[in-house]
C-alpha cells in the first residue's frame, strides 16, 4: 500500500508538471489588447493571430519561450520583453508585422528567429538584444529616431540569411536611426544586407562582419571601421570609428550608396477649413513601387484603410501625393501610409496626429427661444450623437439621440420649461462635445 501511495504521488506530480508546462496555443482572429487575450508573462505559447489582425501590447508583458505566427504586433509606449525560462529556447516570428511606435521598447534576452517577418520601429522606439539574432527573408526597419542594438561577445551572432536586410532610416534626413552591433558576430548571407539610409543615419560595429553567397559556403571577413565614408569636410558628421554613415550599403563589401524601393519625404497632414484633413508627401526615388495605402486611427493602434494613391512606380526625381480624407473622426486622428511595393511586400510611413472639431458645424437657433430650440447637425454624415439640454447648475431638462447629416434639424419642445439661460450640449460617441448657452424666454 504504501509503495501505491508512492507511485500514485509521482503520477500526480508528472500530471502537474505537464499541466505546468505544456504549450498553450492562442488564436487572435480580430483585433486585441494583449491584457485581454493573454497573460502578463506568456509561457511556452503559440500566438496563431489572424491575417487581418492586430495583437496590441496595451501594458508591460513579457513572453517566456514563445512563437508568433502570422498578423499584426503593435506596440506602442510599451514594453514587450522576450525571455527564455529552462533551457536557452528560442522565441519565432513566423509571418509576423510587428510595428512600434512612440516611445515602445521590444527587450530581447533570448535567441530570437524572424521568418518572413518585418519588424518596424519608429519615433523613439528600441529594440535591444543580447543573444543570437537570426532573420530569414525578413527585415528590420528603423525609421525617425529609432534604434536596434545588440549586445553580447563573439560567440553571439546576427545572422541576416536570404535577403534579409536591416534598414537605417528610409532616406530622410530627418531621421537619425541607429544600429550597434556591440560585440556580436555579424553574418551576411544569401544576397542579404544592411542599408544606412544618410548621413544622419548609422551602422556601428567595431568587429569585422562576414559574407557568403550562400549560407553554406565560406564566408570573406570585411572591415566595418576605418571606412571614413559620408563624413568629414562637407557632410553632417566628422570621420570617428566605428561609425559608418549613410547612404551606404553593408554587403558584399561596403559600398556608398543605398537602394530602397521608396524614398518618402516631407509628410505632413493639417486640418482644412472646411473640417477636412489633407495629407501631402512626395518621394525622392521609387523602385518597383506600388502605392500608398492611407490608414486611419482613432487611438493609434487599431487601424483602417481609408484611400489608396496609386504611385508612378520606378521613378528617380521627386513625385508629389496629397490625400483629403473628407469625414475626419471628431477628436483626435491619427494617419499613416502603408507603402506597398510591387511584390506585396510593405511598410510604414511615421504617424501624423490631428486634432478635428468635426461637430463645428452644429448649430443652435433661434436664441432666444420661445417654443422650441432647434440644433442643426452638419458637417461629417453618419455620426451618432447625444443633443442634452440641461440646466445651468446641470439638471437634466431632456434628451435626444441623433445622426449627423447636411440638413439634419432636432427640435426640442420648451412650453413647459420656465424662462431663463439654459445650456444645448452635442455630445460626440467618443466623448468630445461642444456646448452653447441658449436662452429661453416667455416674452
Amino acid at each position: 500500500m504504501k509503495h501505491l501511495r508512492i507511485s500514485l504521488l509521482t503520477i500526480a506530480l508528472i500530471i502537474l508538471h505537464i499541466s505546468l508546462y505544456a504549450q498553450t496555443t492562442y488564436a487572435i482572429n480580430s483585433n486585441s489588447n494583449w491584457s485581454s487575450v493573454l497573460p502578463s508573462t506568456c509561457f511556452d505559447c503559440t500566438i496563431n493571430i489572424g491575417s487581418a489582425a492586430t495583437l496590441t501590447v496595451d501594458k508591460s508583458s513579457a513572453c517566456q519561450n514563445c512563437t508568433f505566427v502570422g498578423g499584426t504586433v503593435s506596440i506602442s509606449s510599451q514594453t514587450l520583453n522576450i525571455q527564455y525560462s529552462g533551457a536557452r529556447t528560442t522565441t519565432y516570428f513566423n509571418g509576423t508585422n510587428l510595428q512600434a511606435t512612440g516611445t515602445a521598447q521590444v527587450i530581447v534576452n533570448a535567441p530570437l528567429s524572424l521568418s518572413n517577418s518585418i519588424f518596424t520601429f519608429n519615433n523613439t522606439s528600441t529594440m535591444t538584444t543580447s543573444y543570437n539574432v537570426s532573420l530569414t527573408a525578413s527585415t528590420i526597419y528603423l525609421y525617425d529616431n529609432s534604434s536596434m542594438t545588440t549586445n553580447g561577445g563573439a560567440s553571439t551572432t546576427v545572422d541576416l540569411i536570404s535577403n534579409s536586410r536591416i534598414v537605417i532610416g528610409n532616406g530622410s534626413l530627418t531621421s537619425s536611426a541607429i544600429f550597434t552591433v556591440s560585440g556580436p558576430t555579424m553574418n551576411v548571407y544569401d544576397g542579404s544586407s544592411v542599408a544606412v539610409g544618410n548621413q544622419n543615419n548609422v551602422y556601428y560595429n567595431w568587429s569585422s562582419y562576414a559574407y557568403a553567397s550562400t549560407s553554406s559556403s565560406s564566408a570573406k571577413a570585411y572591415a566595418s571601421s576605418g571606412l571614413g565614408m559620408n563624413c568629414g569636410a562637407g557632410f553632417a558628421h566628422g570621420c570617428t570609428n566605428p561609425s559608418l554613415y549613410g547612404p551606404a550599403t553593408v554587403s558584399s563589401g561596403v559600398t556608398s550608396g543605398v537602394t530602397l524601393p521608396v524614398i518618402l519625404d516631407g509628410f505632413t497632414a493639417v486640418l482644412t477649413n472646411d473640417h477636412t484633413a489633407t495629407l501631402n508627401w512626395n518621394t525622392q526615388i521609387e523602385i518597383n513601387f506600388s502605392h500608398f495605402t492611407i490608414q486611419r486611427s482613432a487611438d493609434g493602434e487599431n487601424w483602417e484603410g481609408i484611400g489608396t494613391v496609386q504611385a508612378k512606380g520606378n521613378s528617380a526625381v521627386q513625385t508629389d501625393y496629397s490625400f483629403t480624407d473628407e469625414q475626419p473622426l471628431a477628436g483626435t486622428n491619427y494617419y499613416r501610409l502603408a507603402l506597398v511595393n510591387l511584390d506585396g511586400t510593405y511598410t510604414y510611413s511615421e504617424v501624423k496626429v490631428l486634432q478635428s472639431a468635426a461637430i463645428a458645424r452644429i448649430g443652435f437657433f433661434p436664441n432666444p427661444a420661445h417654443d422650441y430650440v432647434n440644433v442643426s447637425l452638419g458637417g461629417s454624415i453618419g455620426r451618432q450623437v447625444t443633443i442634452l439640454l440641461t440646466s445651468i447648475s446641470g439638471r437634466l431638462m431632456q434628451e435626444r439621440t441623433a445622426v449627423t447629416g447636411s440638413a439634419v434639424v432636432v427640435s426640442f419642445p420648451i412650453q413647459n420649461i420656465a424662462a431663463g439661460m439654459y445650456v444645448l450640449t452635442v455630445v460626440n460617441a467618443d466623448g468630445t462635445r461642444e456646448s452653447s448657452p441658449v436662452l429661453i424666454s416667455r416674452s
